[in-house]
């Protein structure tokens, strides 16, 4: 394959990013996505995908077309937020989840989900295809491709397929189901707390030679949870404890969804996110 001009897939990118540490670079995912993008066909690939439903390449592909048709629309997703939406209960139906944004993709920390095959998940893309009733979700580690297609409406009903060598298919089909738990809980905590998503994008101008000719525009990423700390309660041992009492270890209270009434004569319902607490160790009594 020759190599590419920089900057090749900007047509299909709404605006550069820069790079943030610690995660993996947004002009890469944006790769993946061209190169995916610009070999298919939309019609072709729904005439596969009604022919071949399971297959992880259509879906991929279909998935990734419709990124890219969407011009790559990101959210960096904050580590400690990730961390605390895996340690809640929060179990609701696709159908349910109201999709504020119905195609793009959630850039992970490098290194926090790791593939049966020990590589880092840096992404996981989507399209929500609400006219067709189908959700798709796709997530690539390097080389293999975990993927997903689902009815809506019938969250039970899922077609599900993956590339990956020499695996017991329980171990991936038990990794798809904790990606699409991952992916899920995303969209969720961006309908019950919408102040976790940043909504303006400042520009930043990077010279990134001599001269002004060679400064080039980009844009801060947007973040679902920047500043989103984990919350910790703990219980201090007073001093001139005796120590013969046992000590706590660490452990987490987990979060979990409350269906809260609002609203005149407290008639409607919202879902509220009561969020996960590291309890500190501390005596027994």
């Amino acid at each position: 394959m020759s190599k590419k001009p920089r900057g090749w897939f900007n047509e299909i990118v709404i605006r550069p990013v820069v790079h943030v540490d610690g995660y993996e670079s947004y002009e890469k995912m944006c790769a993946i996505v061209a190169e995916f993008y610009y070999s298919s066909e939309e019609q072709k690939l729904l005439r596969q995908l009604r022919t071949n439903p399971k297959d992880s390449r259509y879906i991929t592909l279909y998935t990734l077309f419709k990124v890219g048709q969407a011009k790559c629309p990101a959210y960096w997703v904050n580590n400690d937020l990730l961390s605390a939406l895996m340690q809640s209960n929060l179990d609701i139906e696709v159908e349910n989840l109201q999709w504020a944004m119905k195609t793009g993709f959630f850039m992970l920390p490098k290194g926090v989900v790791i593939s049966p095959e020990k590589r880092s998940i840096d992404a996981i893309f989507w399209h929500c295809d609400t006219s067709d009733d189908l959700l798709y979700w796709a997530a690539i580690d390097r080389d293999s491709v975990f993927c997903r297609r689902l009815k809506i409406s019938d969250n039970l009903k899922t077609f599900t397929y993956t590339d990956t060598q020499d695996f017991n298919p329980q171990v991936v089909t038990d990794f798809n189901q904790y990606l699409q738990s991952i992916f899920l809980r995303l969209i969720l905590i961006m309908e019950c707390r919408p102040e976790l998503i940043d909504t303006t994008s400042e520009l930043v101008r990077v010279n990134k030679g001599f001269g002004k000719a060679q400064a080039q525009d980009f844009y801060q990423p947007l973040w679902l949870g920047l500043g989103y700390r984990l919350k910790r309660e703990g219980t201090q041992s007073s001093e001139g404890s005796s120590g013969t009492h046992g000590t706590k270890s660490v452990h987490w209270r987990r979060g979990f969804l409350r269906n809260q009434p609002y609203g005149e004569g407290r008639q409607q319902r919202k879902l509220v996110w009561i969020e996960p607490v590291i309890v500190m160790g501390g005596k027994e009594s």
